[in-house]
């Protein structure tokens, strides 16, 4: 017969201790926790960029009163199937000594003036716009400044000779700027039609004014001749 064990009988069993792997992750979790709660309170969410792509850049609008440059003394006349080029540097050095600005820019300007004019007749591009552009954006000498945009859309070689256009040729530069302030439709010889041509290629008001001075300054010495 098995006698019944008294309570107080009863062998107390060892607290187990945790181990310290579980200590560890315990510690780990705790560790994460504080980790989140300080990032999400000082870290701002991103802004989902593609969502509010940035604002595009929009020419200036031309002033209330636009006027349009005076009239220069015209570039030659285009005549088909007859080399103009005789009579086109023969006008470059006239002018250049009236307009103190190098023959060979000059015949640039009047080349592209020429072209355009079986082009876009309707734009009326003056070679003293072009001009205007380069005493304000390349000090009068040397091919005008055509923004990589502009260039990659409007570029051709001046000559027609076959050859690949160059930006750091001066008769492409100019015939390239002309066939993109003739691109619009507008016509050049209106005031309007000037200020936004003009806009569109500086997007500033006061740039294209200063444009507007030296071209009303070239055209006048052109006449003065």
């Amino acid at each position: 017969m098995v006698e019944p064990t008294r309570s107080g009988d009863v062998a107390e069993r060892p607290r187990q201790r945790p181990s310290s792997t579980t200590l560890a992750l315990v510690l780990a979790v705790i560790a994460i926790g504080l980790i989140l709660l300080l990032t999400i309170g000082i870290t701002k969410p991103e802004q989902d960029t593609a969502a509010t792509p940035a604002p595009a850049t929009t020419a200036a609008a031309p002033p209330v009163e636009a006027v349009a440059p005076s009239p220069a003394v015209a570039a030659p006349e285009d005549r088909v199937r007859v080399s103009d080029l005789a009579a086109l540097d023969a006008w470059a050095r006239e002018l250049a000594v009236a307009t103190k600005l190098p023959a060979t820019v000059l015949a640039a300007y009047g080349r592209a003036e020429m072209w355009l004019r079986g082009e876009s007749a309707a734009c009326h591009l003056s070679w003293a716009t072009l001009a205007g552009i380069g005493q304000f954006e390349a000090a009068g000498s040397g091919p005008l400044p055509v923004p990589p945009g502009i260039w990659d859309r409007w570029a051709a070689r001046a000559t027609h000779d076959g050859k690949a256009p160059d930006n750091r040729n001066t008769d492409d530069a100019a015939y390239t700027v002309g066939r993109y302030l003739c691109s619009s439709g507008a016509d050049l010889s209106t005031g309007r039609g000037w200020w936004e041509a003009v806009l569109s290629y500086t997007r500033s008001t006061a740039d294209a004014q200063d444009i507007l001075n030296a071209t009303n300054t070239i055209a006048a010495s052109s006449r003065a001749r």
